[in-house]
C-alpha cells in the first residue's frame, strides 16, 4: 500500500479536508482512511462514518508511541481484509514527522506500507500563536510537506495571511502552497501533489530519530473528557462560550457532541473561536485539550446545569 500522511495541529481543518479529499481519491483508486485520535470514541471517527468512508481508527494514544502495536495490527488488517492501493493517515494533531518517521521506516511497517506523500494544513488566523507555543514541533510539519494548505483565510487578517505565507516559504520552497477557506481546494491539485510527493526528507533526515517524544505531557497539555448527557440548549451554548473565553483554563481545542432530542450538536472550539452545528446521533461527550484545565469545575457546571460560573483559584 502507498500512504499519504495528513498533518495539521488541532483545529487547523484536517477533518474538513479529508471529508472532501478521501471520496475524490476513492474514484481514482481503492482508499482507506486511518484515523488516530485521543479518546475512547474519537469525534472525527463519528464524523467520517456519517460520510460512509472506509475508516479504521486508532484510539487511546498517539500513533507514534502508545499505539504502535495497534498500528501494526491495523495496517496488517487493512492490507489483508481491504487491500487498498492508497492509505490516508490522519495522525493526532499532536504528532510530529520526527517520531512518525521512526514508525514508518521500521522494516515491519515498510513491508506493508510505503509513505509517498505528506500534506499539512495550517490555520492562518492562529498559526503564529501555535508556532510560538510549540517550538520546533510545529515547523517540522511544514518542512516535510509536499502540499501546504494555509486555511481559514476568511477569518485571518491580511497581516496574518502574509506572515503565514512568508513563514511557510522560508521553511519549504518546494511544496505546493494553497490558501483556502474551509479547506476548499481543487482536488486535482491535491492529487497532483500526492503523485509528485517525495518524502525522502521525511524518511532520510538523520535528525528525525532524535526528535522529542510526542504527546500531551511533552507539550505541556492535558486532556479532560466531559459527559454531556441531559444538557439543554442554553447551558450548552453558555458552556461552549465559557470554554472559548478561557473560564476553565487555556483551551486549545475542544470537540465533541451534545444530545439534542433524537439528534445531537457538534461542538468545536479552537483557540477562542467556537461553533455549534446540528449533527446526527453521536456519543454524548466533549474532549477538551489545553493547559491548566479546571476539570472539576467543568464537570460541576455540566452536571448541575449552571450557566454562570466564576472560576476559583
Amino acid at each position: 500500500m502507498r500512504a499519504t500522511i495528513v498533518y495539521g495541529f488541532l483545529g487547523a481543518g484536517k477533518t474538513t479536508l479529508l471529508r472532501s479529499l478521501v471520496p475524490r481519491l476513492t474514484t481514482i483508486e481503492p482508499t482507506v482512511l486511518l484515523v488516530n485520535e485521543f479518546g475512547m470514541e474519537g469525534t472525527d471517527q463519528v464524523v467520517f462514518a456519517s460520510d460512509n468512508l472506509v475508516v479504521r481508527e486508532l484510539i487511546g494514544g498517539c500513533v507514534c508511541c502508545e499505539v504502535r502495536g495497534e498500528l501494526l495490527v491495523a495496517l496488517d488488517e487493512i492490507h489483508k481484509t481491504v487491500g487498498p492501493a492508497r492509505l490516508v493517515i490522519e495522525p493526532t494533531g499532536l504528532a510530529s514527522p520526527g517520531t512518525l518517521a521512526n514508525v514508518f521506516t521500521s522494516p515491519v511497517v515498510q513491508s506493508i506500507v510505503t509513505v509517498d506523500s505528506l500534506l499539512t494544513v495550517l490555520d492562518a488566523s492562529n498559526f503564529a500563536l501555535v508556532r510560538d507555543s510549540l517550538g520546533e514541533f510545529y515547523p517540522r510539519q511544514v518542512i516535510d510537506a509536499d502540499l501546504v494548505l494555509i486555511n481559514k483565510q476568511d477569518v485571518a487578517t491580511e497581516a496574518q495571511r502574509r506572515e503565514a505565507r512568508e513563514w511557510v516559504r522560508s521553511l519549504n520552497s518546494l511544496a505546493t502552497v494553497v490558501e483556502t477557506v474551509h479547506c476548499n481546494v481543487n482536488p486535482d491539485v491535491v492529487v497532483a501533489a500526492i503523485r509528485q510527493g517525495s518524502p525522502r526528507m521525511f524518511l532520510e533526515d538523520p535528525r528525525q530519530g532524535t526528535d522529542a517524544h510526542d504527546g500531551l505531557e511533552v507539550l505541556g497539555l492535558q486532556r479532560v473528557v466531559v459527559a454531556t448527557d441531559g444538557l439543554d440548549t442554553e447551558v450548552v451554548e453558555r458552556f461552549v462560550q465559557e470554554l472559548a473565553k478561557g473560564t476553565y483554563g487555556e483551551v486549545i481545542r475542544a470537540k465533541g457532541f451534545v444530545p439534542a432530542g433524537s439528534e445531537s450538536h457538534l461542538i468545536d472550539v479552537v483557540l477562542g473561536d467556537w461553533e455549534i452545528r446540528p449533527f446526527g446521533p453521536a456519543p454524548a461527550r466533549i474532549d477538551v485539550i489545553g493547559r491548566n484545565l479546571a476539570s472539576h469545575e467543568m464537570e460541576h457546571v455540566v452536571t448541575n446545569g449552571i450557566t454562570e460560573f466564576t472560576r476559583t483559584t
